[in-house]
């Protein structure tokens, strides 16, 4: 349940809400054939939530108080760090409107619902059950957070 509240709000950071798709590409990020498909093109537009899918690195902070961070590479990619220090990363799509991570390894994509972006550049986004988070991008990378969290 954690996993899926951090990856909604990580993917709703990097998302925007144009649902437009390349035919060859599953919702997985891998094409026809299985190879890794290159999402940059994916996720477009402006309104809601940031312009498009930034690669840079987010703060999480789940209704619960814990906070991750996730990266978000080029090429529609990212990796994450629970608060309980787990680790993670995979790909982003857009699905239905919705900013959509697929962790790699698993099945079943977590999708969120992105809100609009604030003036400091934070956001909230609202999972499928519910839960919403507040994404806000924070300097470095991911390893600066992590080694000052740890």
């Amino acid at each position: 349940m954690r996993k899926t509240i951090v990856l909604a709000a990580i993917f709703a950071l990097a998302a925007c809400n144009n649902t437009a798709n390349d035919d060859a590409v599953t919702a997985g990020g891998t094409t026809a054939a299985g190879e890794a498909a290159d999402n940059s093109a994916v996720l477009e537009g402006d309104a809601p939530g940031f312009e498009a899918v930034a690669p840079g690195t987010y703060q999480v902070t789940r209704a619960g108080g814990e906070v991750d961070y996730i990266e978000i590479h080029p090429g529609m990619t990212f990796s994450r760090v629970d608060a309980d220090g787990t680790a993670t990363g995979g790909s982003i799509f857009m699905k239905d409107g919705k900013t959509c991570f697929l962790v790699e390894g698993q099945q079943q994509e977590n999708c969120f619902t992105d809100g609009q972006r604030q003036s400091d550049g934070s956001m909230q986004t609202t999972s499928a059950n519910g839960s919403t988070s507040t994404v806000r991008p924070v300097e470095g990378t991911l390893k600066d957070h992590v080694d000052t969290a740890a």
